[in-house]
């Protein structure tokens, strides 16, 4: 029986060691459960802040992404207006191209109306100029005479190239071309004829005339004629009849020359 006790006394010490031993790993482990609390709590705060973080990154990041495509659509704005720009340029450049081939071809048919126009220049500059204008008289009657009486008309307004003669009443072509005259005639004695012959080389090629039923009478005609170098027209007064001329110059013989030939 003793045996038995001591055997039940050495297993109680052994249990208490046990016992002992197990409350030192408890406490032990409780440290540990503390650091661990402690750790956790440290990690969760951390967690908790890193999910906090990441929160603010998502939102940052939806707002990052409404920008990106809100410039999204800026550059496809811009790029659509680019286009229609860039269209538009073309268009211009290809006006602008076309514009200066015009006017490359306007200036081209400048420079050639320029030279056309030097030329006709040059050909007027080369040309005769001859032209001439005069009145009859300021005296007042001429006529009537019993023969035909040429006509000197001896105030002279104009005599370019001096082809008329005041003290004769001939011009006479310088050059070969054809020519321009024209005369006016007049006078103021009633039931009186009045009339004029135009002569190209002594032969009469037109009679004008007229009676003044009126007291007065005028007439006037115009010719073109192809002269030869040296060839002369005039005026006569036919017999017994009369003109009548004064400073108002009522009776003119003119005359230029057309063109040359």
């Amino acid at each position: 029986m003793w045996a038995e006790v001591r055997a039940l006394r050495d297993m109680v010490v052994e249990q208490r060691v046990e016992l002992r031993i197990a409350k030192d790993e408890l406490h032990t482990q409780k440290h540990k459960v503390t650091d661990l609390e402690k750790e956790n709590a440290v990690q969760a705060s951390r967690l908790t802040a890193t999910e906090n973080e990441m929160t603010a990154i998502r939102e940052e990041l939806g707002a990052t992404k409404t920008e990106l495509q809100l410039q999204k659509s800026k550059v496809e704005e811009i790029e659509r207006q680019n286009a229609v720009q860039a269209a538009g340029v073309s268009a211009l450049v290809s006006r602008v191209t076309a514009s200066e081939k015009e006017l490359s071809a306007t200036k081209t048919e400048l420079q050639l109306q320029k030279s056309k126009v030097e030329e006709i220049k040059t050909e007027i500059a080369d040309r005769p100029k001859l032209a001439f204008s005069a009145g009859l008289t300021n005296s007042g009657n001429v006529g009537p005479f019993s023969t035909e009486t040429p006509l000197i008309y001896s105030r002279v307004f104009t005599n370019i190239g001096q082809a008329y003669s005041p003290s004769t009443g001939i011009f006479t072509a310088p050059v070969k071309g054809v020519y321009y005259f024209r005369f006016t005639a007049f006078h103021n004695r009633k039931e009186q004829w009045m009339a004029v012959n135009f002569y190209h080389n002594g032969q009469r090629i037109l009679h004008n005339s007229e009676a003044a039923d009126e007291g007065h009478s005028s007439i006037s005609n115009a010719l073109i004629l192809q002269l030869e170098q040296g060839g002369v027209v005039s005026m006569r007064l036919p017999p017994n009849c009369v003109l009548y001329d004064d400073t108002s110059t009522l009776n003119t013989f003119s005359g230029f020359l057309l063109f040359p030939m």
